[in-house]
């Protein structure tokens, strides 16, 4: 198992669904909500004929990613809102990692998925449920203040949590065929690997996609707190 992402068990997941979808041949992704973009740093070393086009709202962010890659050519960081087109019909793979509680205007950010990805392409959109798990009231406070501050046009710190039903059902309305449902990201193993060994990384990537085939995702939910939707333009 090659690692793309050492902290987070969604992500390396998707990272190597992208691998094993599309090897090492030249494939266009386009990654919504893509931060610095930082989590692609080992994937474009492996795969150097793959264009990576991120977007974010985030301008410091996007900035600090270009520095980081600057001298890549295949990474194209831009600042732009994943809630509106971004380009039409020229992405094998849309990702979005960690990213869909953070989106306030869901079907719009579906139609942004669907306009940017050829026929037959996969789209990856990660959510994550620790935000409002957490024992942090800092952090479970700011769920109904995030919300609150959209009301003037504040949309940064965004948070709702994703109902897997009616996200797979705006999904399904937009015209996608899912694919897959997947969880991921076991808690607390998470933090607890934080710094360990190329062998206990592995091991525990292992144990999730085990348990990805032996439980549902409903059964999973509780103790996995990342859920990833697969989908397909037909």
């Amino acid at each position: 198992m090659m690692i793309y992402e050492r902290g987070n068990a969604a992500k390396q997941w998707m990272l190597g669904e992208l691998d094993r979808r599309f090897g090492r041949a030249n494939a266009r992704v386009l990654d919504l909500a893509c931060g610095n973009g930082h989590k692609w740093s080992s994937f474009v070393v492996s795969h150097p004929e793959w264009c990576v086009v991120g977007v974010d709202t985030d301008a410091v962010a996007v900035e600090r990613g270009r520095s980081e890659f600057q001298g890549v050519p295949q990474v194209d960081l831009r600042v732009l809102d994943a809630q509106r087109p971004v380009e039409e019909g020229t992405f094998d793979a849309v990702v979005a990692m960690s990213a869909i509680e953070h989106v306030v205007d869901r079907p719009a950010f579906l139609k942004t998925v669907w306009t940017a990805l050829k026929p037959g392409g996969v789209a990856y959109l990660n959510y994550d449920a620790g935000h409002f798990r957490s024992s942090d009231w800092k952090e479970r406070l700011m769920v109904p203040v995030s919300q609150a501050l959209t009301v003037f046009g504040i949309e940064g710190p965004y948070m709702k949590r994703v109902d897997d039903a009616e996200f797979r059902r705006q999904a399904e309305a937009q015209g996608f065929r899912v694919i897959a449902v997947r969880k991921h990201n076991l808690h607390p193993l998470k933090g607890f690997m934080r710094g360990a060994s190329d062998d206990a990384i592995r091991v525990w990537y292992g144990l999730e996609d085990r348990m990805g085939s032996l439980f549902t995702p409903e059964q999973l939910d509780n103790v996995m707190w990342s859920t990833t939707l697969v989908l397909e333009k037909p």
